[in-house]
């Protein structure tokens, strides 16, 4: 039957009940007010248009007076069930950064030091259990979302009917193991939004009593029968989902038949049910995804124009509902500023403690706090690596909101998963085993590994003292083979390289007062050996078996890392300050006198005694959006002749470095060495479209490898033949595999060309 005709028999029918009540004395002397349902489906982005539909709804005055929704119908339903009119639905919408709703990043800066090196840097993460990996439930798990509907209702903090909202409302999620539908009609609204928007592989399922909840959309997309039951008389649909019979091109991607097959259910209940429906209305989506989150001014618009497609029976609607007494319309303040927390409380905990969760969190009951601030220390809980996700409901306390905090947390063992490539130490794949909270509670134990034709090794164990976790012990350890390239100078090619390898062992004492610094300070054991050459050095030294130093010593390191991307930083500053004081140095050899005698400055090291240093800084400014830039400055040396394996090593990218490496632009990776130096740089780098990159590079060192005593103030000059400038351009894009980049340099210590390629996640 018409829809529009359908109305008009119903507002007839209803109008003729009325009649007949005001011309018999034995019924009561009032109008029947026919209730009105609003029904919005489920789309992802393509929910967007829901808003559009609402400004016109909002114009002519229609006032619904029940809400249902699914996926992305039951953020914008429920949202404007709680109070939000439609113009502020869609400055949030057009506000919000999609990139971080929809991922679970969080700041590097929010890490933990001893984590900020793994944090996100390898292409597949698994919970590794004693049958082996285990996939993720889902690709984003929704701390993003999460936070952001959380946000959003905190007026309605204490109200736990949905019936009790300024329009009542239901929202509907599937569950896994029933197999069936569930309908939220109470508690917290933010989890019901988040658990029926929980797409199938794309979020993480939300585990709610003994449910598994996912996307109503799997079972409901349409909920219209759940809005009748409510009571509502006349249906208006906004349908941004499948529209008809899908066609052989909607299914381009895997993701498309997953989806498609996941709906079927779903699609043939809401064929059915639309025969209830009043006024439907169906945006144009076509040329829009699931995933067109970047195009919401375009596709609120689109819905808007398909709402006023309808304008005639909308208006019908609004002017047959004048006659009627009104509802009165119930007025609420949303979005406030301030949070004030009565208390806090933590739930769920299984490992983990309480003053743990409260210590990380930093924030203190009895204050009011802002969004950020209260986003801030949830992230500060993931930064510790042993929590997955938090998020968190309110209850009205005597004075204020009572925040219970809901930390998932992570399972006590990883497996992580990346392969590389770059032009020096070709292809390798990388693997990372992580174990928090796992061998002792509080401790936490990595290896990370690297096959390839050059591999490397390195592991850490850190035992933290105390709930609060700021001091410890750690044993960490590193082993990996290297080539050293012998380069002429003049031409700059290179004509042989030693094959070394590097073992390091370091054992002592941490403190990390914030997520910014840690300082360490312990003991180590150093071994660099050298087993093969090539090129010249095959002639010179074709019957040395072994050859290089060992050492041991103390070793004290601050390192402040406040930058807020490991790859593409835009903001803040890297400070690393070693010291190092070797308390015995042995030679390693074996092979003829003859080669000794030729390498004898390879292998002697002149001095067991001297401390050496190093200190770099790097800092980060945004110019604009699309601007940014960075400078450094870097000096190393020692207060006494150091041997030659102690030496500094200078040039690649950072992509490449290795164990005593220090970027330089314009040379290949340990073009050049020295055991004093003086350096700086600047980088400045333009996005050139989204998540595209052109920087613009150049690098000046001034530095000394031949004298009798070491001294900071007998520095060369600037100009002298020991200083080297060096530029260079690189193209980078911060692709899913991993940062991907091409680059170019020169160096004035010769004329040769030095090209640079590197793709995915480095060691």
């Amino acid at each position: 039957m018409n829809k529009t005709f359908s109305l008009f028999i119903l507002l007839a029918i209803i109008c003729t009940k009325q009649t007949i009540a005001q011309q018999n004395d034995t019924i009561p002397e009032y109008k029947y007010r026919p209730k009105i349902g609003l029904v919005l489906s489920g789309g992802g982005a393509k929910g967007m248009a829901h808003i559009g539909a609402l400004k016109v709804i909002e114009e002519l005055g229609i006032k619904p007076d029940y809400i249902t929704g699914t996926s992305m119908g039951s953020i914008m339903g429920g949202l404007y069930a709680a109070g939000y009119k439609a113009n502020e639905l869609d400055s949030i919408i057009k506000e919000i950064n999609w990139d971080n709703m929809l991922s679970d990043n969080i700041p590097l800066t929010k890490v933990v030091p001893e984590e900020k090196y793994y944090y996100k840097r390898f292409l597949f993460q698994f919970d590794l259990t004693k049958k082996g990996p285990v996939l993720p439930t889902g690709v984003v798990r929704g701390q993003g979302i999460a936070e952001e509907m959380n946000y959003l209702t905190w007026h309605m903090a204490g109200i736990n009917d949905f019936d009790d909202y300024p329009i009542p409302f239901r929202c509907v999620a599937s569950d896994l193991i029933s197999g069936e539908p569930y309908v939220f009609k109470s508690g917290s609204l933010s989890t019901a939004m988040r658990s029926s928007m929980a797409i199938p592989s794309a979020f993480s399922p939300v585990l709610l009593d003994s449910m598994l909840l996912v996307d109503g959309g799997v079972l409901n997309n349409l909920p219209i029968k759940t809005c009748r039951q409510m009571g509502a008389d006349i249906i208006i649909a906004v349908n941004v989902g499948i529209q008809g019979t899908p066609k052989v091109e909607d299914f381009k991607s895997i993701g498309d038949v997953l989806m498609g097959a996941a709906m079927i259910r779903s699609n043939y209940e809401s064929k059915k049910s639309t025969e209830f429906v009043d006024i439907m209305i169906e945006p144009n989506l076509a040329a829009y995804s699931a995933a067109s989150f970047f195009n919401g001014t375009e596709i609120i618009e689109l819905g808007e124009i398909a709402a006023r497609k309808k304008y005639i029976e909308l208006s019908g609607l609004a002017e047959f509902m004048k006659q009627f007494p009104q509802r009165p319309e119930c007025k609420i303040e949303t979005n406030p500023q301030k949070l004030y927390i009565e208390d806090i409380k933590v739930e769920g905990l299984k490992r983990i403690k309480k003053q743990f969760v409260l210590g990380k969190f930093g924030l203190e009951k009895g204050h009011a706090y802002t969004k950020e601030e209260i986003k801030n220390g949830l992230h500060l809980l993931i930064g510790t690596r042993y929590i997955e996700t938090v998020n968190y409901d309110l209850e009205t306390g005597e004075n204020g909101a009572i925040l219970i905090l809901k930390p998932q947390e992570a399972f006590p063992s990883k497996y992580n998963f990346s392969v590389h490539y770059d032009n020096v130490y070709k292809a390798s794949a990388i693997f990372n085993i992580a174990m928090r909270n796992y061998i002792i509670r509080g401790s936490s134990y990595k290896f990370t590994g690297e096959i390839s034709e050059y591999p490397q090794i390195s592991t850490e164990y850190i035992d933290y003292l105390g709930s609060k976790q700021k001091t410890g012990d750690y044993i960490r350890a590193h082993w990996e083979v290297s080539p050293i390239p012998y380069i002429d100078e003049d031409g700059g090619e290179e004509i042989g390289n030693f094959k070394q390898s590097t073992t390091v062992l370091e054992a002592g004492f941490l403190f990390s007062p914030n997520v910014k610094r840690i300082i360490r300070a312990g003991a180590f054991y150093k071994r660099h050996q050298s087993k093969s050459a090539s090129g010249i050095m095959d002639m010179l030294i074709d019957d040395v078996k072994k050859m290089g130093t060992q050492l041991w010593g103390f070793n004290l390191n601050y390192n402040k890392n406040s930058l807020n991307d490991h790859f593409f930083p835009t903001k803040g500053t890297l400070f690393d300050a070693n010291f190092e004081y070797p308390i015995h140095i042995e030679s390693i050899y074996e092979g003829s006198q003859e080669s000794r005698d030729i390498m004898a400055d390879y292998i002697d090291s002149p001095n067991d005694n001297y401390l050496k240093l190093s200190i770099s800084f790097k800092h980060y400014i945004p110019l604009n959006k699309k601007i940014n830039i960075s400078y450094m400055a870097s000096i190393g040396g020692a207060t006494e002749d150091m041997g030659y394996t102690q030496y500094f090593y200078f040039g690649g990218l950072s992509s490449v470095k290795r164990y005593q490496d220090i970027p330089f632009i314009g040379m290949t990776a340990k073009e050049i060495s020295a055991q004093q130096f003086l350096m700086g740089g600047i980088n400045l780098r333009y996005e050139i479209m989204n998540n595209l990159y052109m920087g613009l590079r150049g690098n000046v060192i001034d530095y000394k490898t031949h004298y009798d005593k070491v001294s900071f103030a007998e520095f060369n000059t600037f100009g002298s033949k020991d200083v080297i400038y060096a530029g260079g351009i690189c193209f980078s894009y911060q692709s899913i595999l991993g940062p991907i980049e091409v680059g170019y340099g020169r160096n004035s210590l010769h004329t040769d060309n030095r090209w640079y390629f590197t793709a995915g996640f480095p060691f």
